[in-house]
């Protein structure tokens, strides 16, 4: 009555073979990697011999407060890494902060980040008292591609001008403040690569917003608020996501100019009567456009405007609710000078 299953199974005492211990460095770092805390990593050193200084060549550094019982434990165990990390003179290739800090704590972070050579960075605060802390990445890195700042207040000299190859930058509830600039925050042409900018739920205290750059393609600006003009100069920009959701006591964005030769998409998400027309003439070269029903569907000023709209081969109302019958107004300014009226496609999304 044995069976297979009796013979095949350990014994309670049987030790089982440490195969994991027996792959590569390569697979192991990369197992280490994936953890995707830097706290789980160190962890592992007391697994065995093989361990034990494995964890110091991985090359992503991730510290989530959140697997802290407090903010001293946490920045005791961050500081103790980097001290570490940095005895080894070992090398970083991500470099992911998130929990609160204060301007001594942010300083080392960013120094140890750049002076590592990290090709991303991400410091997300988490603490509003952080907004009054400014980052110094003067010093620049030549190696940095994607950076994200969340909850930290920044301004033009906040940045060097040695970040050449900076690829990717998302800025998330910061506090934008224009320094010498006269009340214009205009830092975006410093970095020459920039590809994709991002700037969710940012404040500007009643300055000018100019957005220009010679490679940005994609762009999105989600709940900016307490801006004065919007200036958008990008010829190269292919994809314009635009969300706003003012307050009672807030105005729609005024623009300046808007200048986007080669767009392709663009999403106007604004919760707000009174899209300007110079917002929708500014994109007049998109081939696929959603927007907001709410932002046209009382908009006077279209009724004798002529269609901007030469390329549009995709267009679609959000937030129409039960109507599904576009005001003639609207049909024909959007529609009637599109090249591809025969074939355009028509939807209605919640």
């Amino acid at each position: 009555m044995g069976g297979w299953l009796s013979k095949s199974s350990p014994t309670p005492n049987t030790l089982l073979p440490d195969r994991l211990s027996n792959l590569s460095d390569d697979i192991l770092l990369h197992i280490l990697a994936c953890l995707n805390d830097t706290k789980y990593a160190v962890q592992t050193s007391v697994l065995s011999k093989r361990w034990r200084h494995l964890w110091t060549s991985v090359q992503d550094l991730n510290f989530h407060r959140k697997s802290f019982f407090g903010d001293s434990s946490f920045h005791n165990f961050v500081r103790a890494v980097l001290t570490h990390q940095r005895r080894l003179n070992c090398r970083v290739d991500r470099f992911r902060y998130y929990g609160n800090l204060d301007a001594t704590m942010l300083t080392q972070l960013t120094s140890y980040a750049l002076s590592r050579s990290a090709r991303e960075l991400v410091i997300a605060s988490r603490s509003y008292i952080a907004r009054t802390i400014h980052p110094d990445l003067s010093s620049g890195s030549p190696t940095l591609k994607t950076l994200h700042l969340e909850l930290l207040c920044i301004c033009r000299s906040s940045f060097g001008h040695s970040m050449l190859r900076l690829t990717s930058l998302h800025l998330k509830s910061v506090i934008a403040t224009s320094g010498s600039l006269g009340g214009c925050f205009d830092i975006f042409n410093i970095f020459p690569s920039l590809t994709n900018l991002s700037l969710s739920c940012c404040y500007l205290g009643g300055a000018n917003l100019k957005i220009t750059g010679p490679k940005i393609v994609s762009l999105k600006l989600n709940d900016v608020t307490d801006v004065g003009l919007l200036e958008l100069s990008l010829p190269n920009l292919e994809v314009f996501e635009y969300y706003y959701f003012p307050r009672v006591y807030e105005k729609v964005h005024d623009f300046s100019s808007i200048n986007l030769p080669t767009l392709r998409h663009a999403e106007l998400n604004v919760d707000r009567e009174g899209l300007s027309v110079k917002v929708l003439q500014g994109i007049r070269n998109v081939e696929s456009l959603v927007i907001n029903f709410k932002a046209v569907k009382e908009s006077g000023l279209l009724e004798n405007q002529n269609s901007p709209f030469r390329n549009l081969k995709s267009l679609k109302f959000r937030y129409m609710l039960a109507r599904r019958v576009l005001p003639a107004t609207l049909m024909t300014y959007f529609t009637s000078g599109t090249q591809y009226s025969q074939d355009l496609q028509f939807e209605f999304m919640l």
